[in-house]
């Protein structure tokens, strides 16, 4: 069960093996099971041992309490975490004769805040965060990160920004995982300028922004409509790190579908073709919404034919583009008929996992 190479499903039955011939017999060896389950992904089977765990009258300690609220993290149960947190916060005496009571540290509020992150639960992780300093517990690095990632996750930039300046104000220095999870709250918010910013920031801590960082940027000056600035962004992160990614690609084309830039979609899915990388469902999509929003059907239906021969299946999403592109340039029939087509595709069933 602790062999990292075992597959998924493989775990999972040797943790039901473990519960059917009753071989957890103490807390450390439910812990050992959760901690490889929620490793695994496989947070419901984890969550199922905690609720036996407890079932059946094992104690559990703060580092239990922990690793449920992992595993709850896992599966976005943020309110199944609070409740936990709650629990640790009543300080629950352990058990008969047992003196010692749960004490909420640092560790198990950020554990809280983690499940809400996964969830995008920025209010409840933000409340958690003032909690903790109620409780005289200054929240660290990580536990900052987290709550940001929630307010990012939810679309929030104010709150983000908000725990960035709270951060300044007790000294904690932020990371990489802090500036990229600001760029991308700014994103949401229609702040591109304020994203630069964010970046800039970065070289001049000399924290080099990474791929992860220059996507958000990109994405950021995309949504607000600066593709310019992504195009800019794009083969700056090309020159100053070596490198760029598919996701990295796809935000900057997602700005040129936006504006309707057909050409320079097409130039830059050609400079995406001609890399190390492929295009995948995503980079055609963006570039039929182009065509679609420039009226350029003949591209548009030579783009779909392109996706079926290098085999990604267009999706319902490039079908009604390329319809609307027909029905811009007057060409109800076609439009009709890609239409049907699309409708033979549903009733056939669902096609393969798409070539990301």
């Amino acid at each position: 069960i602790k062999d990292r190479k075992t597959p998924q499903f493989e775990v999972v039955q040797a943790a039901t093996e473990l519960r059917q011939r009753h071989l957890l017999d103490n807390p450390p060896d439910y812990r050992v099971a959760i901690s490889t389950l929620t490793k695994r992904t496989a947070w419901s089977e984890a969550l199922g041992l905690w609720h036996e765990m407890r079932w059946v009258g094992q104690i559990a300690e703060e580092q239990d309490f922990m690793l449920a609220m992992g595993a709850c993290a896992r599966g976005s149960q943020w309110q199944e975490s609070l409740e936990l947190l709650s629990e640790v916060k009543s300080g629950r005496q352990l058990g008969p004769g047992i003196t010692r009571t749960l004490r909420a540290d640092k560790r198990v509020y950020t554990a809280g805040i983690s499940a809400c992150r996964e969830a995008g639960a920025w209010q409840q992780a933000l409340m958690i965060l003032q909690d903790m300093e109620q409780n005289q517990h200054i929240p660290d690095l990580v536990a900052y990160n987290a709550a940001m990632s929630a307010c990012e996750k939810g679309r929030q930039w104010e709150p983000a920004d908000r725990i960035a300046q709270e951060m300044d104000r007790w000294g904690i220095a932020p990371d990489k995982v802090t500036f990229s999870t600001l760029i991308s709250a700014c994103g949401w918010a229609g702040k591109w300028e304020q994203a630069l910013d964010y970046l800039g920031f970065m070289w001049d801590d000399t924290l080099s922004p990474d791929l992860i960082a220059y996507t958000a940027a990109i994405g950021a000056c995309a949504k607000a409509g600066q593709w310019e600035r992504s195009l800019v962004l794009l083969h700056e992160e090309k020159r100053k790190i070596l490198g760029a990614n598919i996701m990295t690609y796809n935000a900057a084309l997602s700005g040129l579908a936006a504006a309707g830039r057909v050409e320079l979609a097409l130039l830059l899915l050609e400079e995406l073709q001609l890399s190390e990388l492929r295009p995948n469902l995503m980079s055609y999509k963006s570039v039929v919404g182009a065509c679609e929003l420039a009226g350029e059907w003949e591209l548009a239906m030579d783009i779909m034919a392109e996706m079926k021969e290098v085999g990604i299946e267009p999706r319902e999403a490039i079908y009604g583009s390329v319809a609307r592109a027909c029905e811009k340039a007057n060409l109800p029939e076609l439009a009709a008929s890609l239409r049907a087509d699309l409708e033979k595709l549903l009733r056939a069933g669902p096609p393969g996992p798409p070539r990301m």
